[in-house]
């Protein structure tokens, strides 16, 4: 299994690199195929969904959906029923707060027995992380329309190609996995970046992870007019910069902040006590 700090992948011909990025993914687009099956709406979520993005990785990251809400249950048992077995260990690791940067999911399932390369399966419901979208927005049950403003299809040939130390490039020999496009995946994790950043419940470094699959290629990523000005100046070459890199997102989260167009963050604390979060500059 391969790590975070591994040297970069060098591949010996294109099929050499299909075969990997296909190995990668395969388990994500396993479990799209079993929840559009079942008839869940899904996508694809996380860092795997920042291969399409931005930063495909030489190492694997847990794998992460997200359903509605009301369908969690519909999807852990559409999963289990195709052999995918649902953890139930109280003590395991997901499921702990301290020093995790995940939210804790409702359902997850270790797959190393599957898939040896990857660890954890983890569902999550659309609300908790994708409150920013408009409460019509559900996924659907049929392959996104060309305008759809949120949604494509991991097979897509829209999305960049592959560039060495980039994105992946279109996942054009697995089964199409429903995932938000490049700007619309932008702006949803800048939402949480702002909701969480310096919390003590220590999301934000998932979120400023995912952030930099975006800015590490941000062309073509297009934001609404609220995030576009803090974006370019955000993206501008080093050279270019006028003040530092994280100024201009600060600003206009603490702007934001101000304005109560944030909710609130979730009370977990990643420190496991208040003087350990208070000592680090973590609030409440």
């Amino acid at each position: 299994m391969r790590h975070r700090n591994d040297l970069p992948r060098n591949f010996a011909s294109e099929e050499a690199r299909i075969k990997v990025l296909n190995d990668q993914a395969r388990p994500a687009a396993d479990v799209a195929k079993i929840l559009d099956e079942a008839q869940v709406p899904n996508i694809l979520w996380g860092a795997m969904a920042g291969f399409l993005v931005g930063d495909w990785r030489c190492y694997n990251e847990d794998i992460q959906f997200l359903v509605l809400d009301h369908l969690i249950q519909t999807a852990s048992n559409a999963l289990f029923a195709a052999g995918f077995t649902p953890c139930t260990d109280p003590g395991c690791d997901v499921l702990k707060t301290v020093r995790n940067d995940y939210l804790i999911p409702p359902v997850h399932f270790h797959v190393q027995a599957l898939y040896p390369e990857h660890d954890v399966l983890r569902l999550y419901p659309k609300s908790g992380q994708l409150w920013s979208l408009p409460d019509s927005f559900d996924f659907g049950t049929s392959p996104p329309a060309a305008d759809d403003p949120h949604l494509m299809l991991s097979n897509d040939s829209r999305l960049p190609p592959y560039i060495p130390e980039g994105m992946s490039g279109p996942w054009t020999e697995l089964y199409p996995i429903k995932i938000l496009n490049r700007s619309s995946f932008t702006e949803a994790v800048l939402w949480l970046c702002f909701r969480d950043l310096d919390h003590a419940n220590g999301l934000d470094t998932q979120w400023v992870d995912m952030l930099g699959s975006a800015r590490k290629h941000p062309e073509g990523i297009t934001l609404s007019p609220k995030f576009q000005a803090m974006w370019e100046e955000f993206t501008l070459p080093e050279a270019q910069l006028t003040r530092r890199r994280w100024e201009p997102v600060l600003e206009l989260m603490k702007e934001m902040r101000s304005n109560n167009e944030l909710p609130p963050p979730p009370r977990i604390n990643w420190f496991g006590t208040v003087e350990g979060a208070e000592r680090a500059g973590g609030w409440f």
